[in-house]
């Protein structure tokens, strides 16, 4: 099989920012699991961050499609000349690449023609360019969730960020999604898509998630995600300070890692400051591989999410013998299972009352941490993509 491989998120390779997050490790884990197997794999990559793709020495043993056209080139340019100006400065640029993307972006013939030897193409996020679309080839396509359409519906408006990636879906392409979750939302929002062609394969989590115990002397409750309003982070603030409180705890710290979105670090801060800031610890972004030495040495991993495609920091956490404690709802219940505490993401009192089953009662807690090893058992990378592979030759054999 020769498959063209959508390397968009991969681009970020070298950039420490809240877009090396979820999707990014998705396709980067996946990119490695196919390679592995000796699937030929050329690289696509958006006209936006094809220059960025090109000065990353990591994947430059695999082949990267030509931009030949002279305006996607120029755009491209300028998005990658101006990364470092002020975001305000970017920010408009990016408005008017996504207005001549919507309305003045035309087929190049050049770009069309070097389709014509690939069997398929995959894209672990990002939708296929207008080429893509207008040529034969099989697309596949990973939907992570659906979390920007289910209360205001699919946008129609090239200011919206995501406006590209719901209004690309269509009955005639192929898709994946990581939870069971996902896919009824999927089925649900987008009933023109036949059941049989949208599959499920669960994620993975990377082998350097294990055990990482260090001399760690505080003690502390860690989280981790991108800082933002869908991630709850004010709910488990708010009832990590309660609990401290109610039990007399002052040697207890709460780490929050990851990046903040700018939209929301007013309210972040600001929340933060009406308690004792001196107990929690913003890290900021944290590389892949410091990260399993933060949830080895946390005494809980809290992940109160409102809503998750999958929730990979819960797989991760309890990988390394972390015990956990997430949301009931969406597709965390397919990930922790009966391997720790789940809680309404927002009631206050079941939250306190799991932190404080995890903090006084250590027996459970070692419960949860048996239960979480033998459960992380059963997600891989290597079985997510092989029931990727079986979903993209089943449906070239039937099509």
């Amino acid at each position: 099989m020769k498959l063209l491989f959508d390397c968009t998120e991969l681009s970020y390779y070298n950039e420490d920012s809240g877009h090396r997050a979820g999707v990014f490790n998705v396709a980067l884990n996946l990119f490695l699991e196919l390679k592995k197997r000796g699937i030929d794999i050329t690289f696509s990559c958006d006209y936006r961050r094809h220059r960025f793709m090109k000065e990353i020495e990591k994947f430059s043993d695999i082949p990267l499609l030509e931009e030949h056209s002279a305006l996607n080139k120029f755009w491209g340019w300028l998005i990658y000349t101006t990364r470092n100006f002020p975001v305000r400065f970017k920010y408009a640029i990016l408005i008017l690449t996504r207005f001549y993307d919507r309305y003045f972006y035309k087929v190049n013939k050049k770009n069309l023609e070097q389709l014509k030897d690939f069997d398929a193409y995959f894209a672990p996020f990002t939708p296929g360019s207008k080429e893509i679309e207008a040529s034969d080839l099989k697309r596949f396509r990973m939907i992570h969730d659906i979390i920007p359409i289910m209360d205001k519906g699919v946008s129609k408006s090239p200011k919206d960020w995501h406006y590209k990636i719901y209004n690309a879906i269509n009955d005639r392409d192929f898709y994946v999604t990581n939870s069971e979750s996902t896919r009824q939302d999927v089925l649900d929002y987008f009933p023109f898509i036949k059941p049989e062609n949208i599959k499920t394969t669960l994620l993975g989590a990377n082998e350097n998630f294990k055990p990482t115990k260090t001399d760690e002397s505080r003690k502390y409750v860690f989280s981790l995600c991108t800082l933002g309003k869908r991630k709850n982070i004010i709910f488990a603030i708010r009832n990590f300070f309660k609990f401290i409180e109610r039990n007399k705890i002052n040697d207890l710290y709460l780490v929050l890692g990851g990046g903040t979105w700018k939209k929301f670090e007013k309210e972040l801060l600001s929340t933060i400051g009406e308690f004792d800031r001196t107990k929690i610890i913003l890290t900021g972004y944290i590389k892949d591989e410091d990260l399993p030495k933060w949830y080895s040495n946390a005494l809980m991993f809290i992940y109160p999410s409102l809503y998750e495609g999958f929730g990979l920091p819960v797989l991760e956490a309890m990988q390394c013998g972390c015990p956990v404690i997430c949301s009931d709802t969406s597709s965390l219940p397919e990930v922790i299972g009966d391997a720790g505490i789940r809680i309404n993401p927002e009631n206050d009192e079941e939250l306190c009352e799991a932190y404080e089953k995890m903090y006084y009662d250590e027996f459970f807690r070692e419960i949860c941490i048996e239960r979480g090893l033998i459960r992380a058992k059963k997600f891989s990378w290597e079985k997510c993509a092989s029931e990727l592979l079986e979903f993209i030759e089943t449906k070239l054999v039937q099509e």
